[in-house]
């Protein structure tokens, strides 16, 4: 039985020379066509890859590697307590996406702790597990991206840092988020603008607080900051709760804000909640732009307004950045910012 089972896996198995025989093409053109084949023709490629997950083929990656070094693996470092809803399936969903047909895996590996993180980075370079590196939730002096510009590893970052050595990034832009929101507050009325940030190190937060500062005094509003303290193993039970509380202080504050700017929708949705507690109406009381990486505040309240991150596009975003920077392009052709797509009305 055993011998059996052998066999039928050896005959089984697709191969190069498998979908050679299937597609009537040299087993040197699908190959190539499997490494991601820029020179081939575009129906060549797409006929050897649809013959390959027909069959589902597999490549032998311990060979891959011995022959040329590369693992065919991609490290993707994402922040376990991102509070954003639908972030993290979202952004794996578009790099998969983006590497499809390109003869890649993806690794995901969720960090808790920053110190946790740099010591993946270190076990990756160190054995060289993957070909190249997404990091997520940047700092402005990030030591992550310090350590892997030195390594020398391929790498894009879903978010920017303040190195000036030039690495490849991806970001939603924060400052557009802003300067978009605010406008759309004002020319709805409102005159007194509260924004909730969610307190954390990233350069993504620290970007919104100076801006939202320097575009209210430009605008002529008065202005105030609501840090979301976010606990450190990330949004629970009680972190929502205490933001419905604070929609409900807000909603009995004499002088109560006529508008609110979120970076959060989870925030956003609690806020809102306890607003509506108090009977404060959004839409006729008091306006709310957030920031929307879901569908899901749109459809519970479509009176607030939103500026989107479609993260999904994000992470093909990234994927592409990634691939070009393995390719060898330089980082500094490989920096993009995402502008935010609005929802008004």
């Amino acid at each position: 039985m055993a011998q059996s089972k052998r066999q039928f896996g050896k005959q089984t198995r697709p191969t190069l020379k498998t979908l050679s025989e299937m597609t009537g093409l040299s087993m040197s053109t699908v190959s190539l066509a499997l490494r991601g084949g820029a020179n081939l023709r575009a129906e060549t490629r797409d006929r050897i890859l649809e013959a390959a997950r027909r069959v589902g083929y597999e490549p032998d990656r311990a060979g891959v590697r011995l022959r040329t070094g590369r693992t065919g693996t991609l490290g993707l470092i994402l922040d376990g307590s991102e509070a954003s809803l639908g972030f993290s399936r979202r952004l794996i969903a578009g790099i998969h996406s983006g590497i499809r047909g390109h003869d890649y895996m993806l690794n995901v590996l969720p960090q808790f702790d920053r110190a946790d993180s740099e010591q993946t980075l270190q076990r990756i370079v160190q054995g060289r597990l993957a070909d190249g590196v997404i990091l997520t939730h940047t700092e402005p002096m990030d030591r992550r991206v310090q350590y892997l510009n030195e390594a020398g590893i391929p790498f894009v970052t879903h978010g920017r840092t303040e190195f000036y050595t030039g690495h490849a990034y991806h970001d939603f832009d924060i400052a557009c988020f802003v300067r978009s929101g605010l406008a759309r507050l004002v020319e709805l009325g409102a005159r007194h603008v509260a924004a909730v940030i969610v307190d954390n190190p990233t350069t993504c937060s620290h970007i919104m607080r100076q801006t939202f500062q320097a575009v209210a005094a430009e605008l002529g509003i008065r202005a105030e900051v609501i840090v979301d303290q976010m606990p450190d193993d990330g949004p629970g039970v009680g972190h929502v709760a205490g933001l419905r509380d604070l929609g409900r202080q807000l909603a009995m504050r004499p002088d109560r804000p006529d508008g609110i700017l979120s970076d959060n929708e989870l925030a956003t949705l609690a806020l809102t909640t306890g607003l509506r507690d108090s009977g404060i109406v959004p839409g006729r009381d008091i306006h709310i732009i957030s920031k929307q990486t879901s569908d899901l505040l749109r459809t519970l309240y479509p009176e607030v307004d939103t500026l989107e991150e479609r993260v999904e596009e994000s992470g093909r975003e990234l994927a592409r950045l990634l691939l070009a920077r393995i390719g060898g392009k330089p980082a500094e052709e490989l920096q993009t910012l995402a502008r935010p797509v609005p929802h008004f009305g």
